[in-house]
């Protein structure tokens, strides 16, 4: 299953605010640690407020920070949040609603079965050990800006069982 950038950047954004439990952060600070547009992270900012992932304050010492503590934070929820939830195959040629391989075919039901298999490992684990498997230097724990651009959803496939 490929995810989309969108889950990606949620990531990005909830890890960015995860090692930095007593800020209230940008925005723009985040766009440039990971080398992403600000309209993208303004664009996922809501979605994480609607999800209760993030809280937003106003004004000029405003910002955003994590609503939850991480190791609360499912990543199976944020997955959810942020993809298509309903995995369903197309019945080529013809209209949706007039598909006569939909009822009979058993593969839309062996798509729903492997999604659901997918969250569920998932939801086992929590945004904390992405935080936590990041990479370190020396004794303290880096700002992402002297990080090498990492691909979050990669790191997600060191979740998943051989």
């Amino acid at each position: 299953m490929r995810l989309t950038k969108q889950t990606s950047y949620a990531l990005r954004i909830l890890i960015y605010c995860a090692l930095r439990p007593d800020e209230q952060v940008r925005a723009g600070d985040i766009a440039r640690a990971y080398q992403i547009t600000e309209f993208n992270v303004l664009k996922i900012v809501p979605l994480l407020v609607q999800g209760g992932f993030v809280r937003t304050t106003r004004g000029r010492n405003g910002g955003l920070r994590l609503a939850r503590d991480p190791r609360e934070i499912r990543i199976g929820e944020i997955v959810r949040l942020t993809e298509e939830s309903h995995v369903q195959a197309d019945c080529f040629g013809q209209a949706a609603e007039r598909c006569p391989i939909q009822p009979a075919s058993p593969v839309n039901r062996i798509l729903q079965q492997a999604l659901k298999a997918f969250i569920d490992i998932l939801d086992q684990h929590t945004l904390q050990e992405l935080v936590d498997a990041r990479p370190r230097f020396g004794s303290r724990q880096p700002s992402p800006e002297v990080l090498p651009d990492v691909n979050v959803l990669g790191d997600l496939s060191a979740l998943l069982p051989n």
